[in-house]
């Protein structure tokens, strides 16, 4: 879901979770007849698979790696924003957590390499096709918020830089595109768990979607970056 926090969680997961790897023609929506930044069309679904599984065929020895401990987001997070939301005992304490879960000593004894994969619409209805990234995708995070959370995120972005140059979002874009969309391409997950339609989340952790974990950003951040680290860490457990 755009503007719910999920790159910035990314980013921190970074951080928990040393080797990680790191990571056009847009529609016109018939509505508003804007570019229509928030639809499946507007990626390259088709690139994105073939990196997730290059990236894969790499960890499992087929190819040369290098794995970054760090990664800044070309245009929404700059690293010092990225550091602010999480105080460094609260990190350390994360970082306590990580091991006594997996039973290691030291992020070096790390038993799993991580492909971290950012976006929206990774987890859209048809996400379970074999031609999906979110198919290539072992265990998946779905971080959403409340309809105001994200409108008002959204409104206070200076604008995106892209290939042609910067895109700020027309007026009432959120209400006649990126919310509409949202609901229009998650129907499944939202039918299975209502909460992440805006709703009021009481808690950081709403639910499961199949292998995906609901979290929500609504919650104080490092309760959001918790329940996802819990996630990630039950897959791994789930696959043992």
């Amino acid at each position: 879901m755009a503007f719910s926090g999920k790159t910035t969680v990314a980013l921190n997961l970074i951080k928990l979770f040393p080797r990680t790897v790191p990571d056009a023609h847009i529609p016109i929506n018939p509505k508003t007849k804007d570019q229509d930044w928030d639809c499946p069309e507007a990626f390259d679904m088709d690139a994105m698979v073939s990196a997730i599984q290059s990236a894969r065929r790499q960890l499992e020895g087929k190819g040369s790696i290098e794995f970054r401990t760090s990664y800044a987001s070309q245009w929404a997070n700059p690293a010092a924003d990225v550091d602010r939301m999480l105080p460094t005992e609260a990190l350390n304490a994360l970082r306590n957590m990580v091991l006594q879960k997996l039973h290691i000593s030291s992020a070096e004894e790390m038993p799993f390499s991580l492909v971290l994969v950012d976006g929206i619409l990774l987890f859209y209805d048809d996400f379970d096709e074999s031609s999906t990234p979110g198919a290539e995708c072992d265990a998946g995070v779905f971080i959403c918020a409340q309809y105001k959370t994200l409108k008002q995120r959204r409104e206070a972005r200076s604008g995106y830089v892209t290939k042609e140059g910067i895109w700020n979002d027309p007026p009432g874009y959120f209400d006649n595109v990126v919310w509409p969309n949202f609901v229009k391409y998650h129907c499944k997950l939202i039918a299975a768990n209502p909460e992440a339609e805006g709703g009021k989340h009481a808690s950081a952790s709403l639910g499961h979607f199949g292998n995906v974990a609901i979290c929500s950003s609504d919650a104080p951040f490092a309760h959001t970056l918790e329940a996802c680290v819990e996630s990630i860490i039950n897959q791994w457990n789930c696959r043992q």
